[in-house]
């Protein structure tokens, strides 16, 4: 990723590598996943072999997807000349992760980093919503609903909806008085990134949870 909104991979692989040694040792996201069992097979399906560790991997996939898809969106904006568009945006994704916000203190290991990534993500899905009201298509060519409505039930209510409040709190400002939006080039930047990469990246989130075996059980 460019200087100007890089995202440390090796930061976040350290946190991620730290997260796994202790869940090896105190299993609190496989507990927490066996707890939510029941409400998460509402959504999905799950598959029929030990579909707690599916899910454990599910979420640190999860995490682990944020910076491939980050850098993706900066190489993109890099090539068009539309960084002033995506920087603040790939800012306060990384910074939910990298610098997460106080609420999410009292979290450790796996799951103060599946709180962290959820914020980030749905910072993502509710930019891409703003730019379908304003310009008629996302950002980001990623459907992240199912993904962010499985992590959503993982993490539970009321705190899930807190998180959900902050994350519309922070894109209200990122479009506070910004008309990058309806700049001439965006149509170019929002070419580069219907580009054979960038697109297989969305086709392969959009197919993330089958790849794991668990499919919409709302379909």
């Amino acid at each position: 990723m460019s200087a100007h909104a890089a995202f440390n991979t090796e930061a976040l692989s350290a946190l991620i590598e730290d997260a796994l040694k202790q869940e090896e040792k105190h299993h609190l996201l496989a507990n927490l996943i066996r707890h939510r069992l029941g409400d998460i097979s509402r959504i999905i399906r799950l598959p029929d072999n030990d579909p707690v560790m599916h899910l454990c991997q599910y979420v640190v996939d999860y995490i682990r997807y944020l910076p491939a898809m980050l850098n993706d969106l900066d190489t993109a904006a890099t090539q068009t000349g539309m960084t002033a568009v995506t920087d603040p945006v790939i800012r306060a994704a990384q910074q939910f992760l990298l610098t997460p916000p106080a609420e999410l203190e009292k979290e450790t290991g796996l799951i103060a980093l599946m709180d962290e990534a959820y914020l980030a993500f749905r910072l993502l899905e509710e930019v891409n919503e703003s730019c379908i009201h304003r310009i008629g298509q996302p950002l980001i060519p990623l459907d992240m609903c199912l993904s962010n409505i499985m992590i959503h039930t993982l993490i539970g209510e009321p705190f899930a909806n807190e998180l959900d409040a902050m994350v519309e709190l922070r894109v209200e400002r990122l479009f506070e008085k910004r008309r990058s939006y309806e700049d001439t080039a965006f149509g170019s930047f929002m070419q580069r990134l219907k580009s054979a990469d960038v697109a297989h990246l969305g086709q392969r989130w959009s197919c993330f949870s089958s790849q794991l075996g668990c499919a919409s059980a709302l379909l």
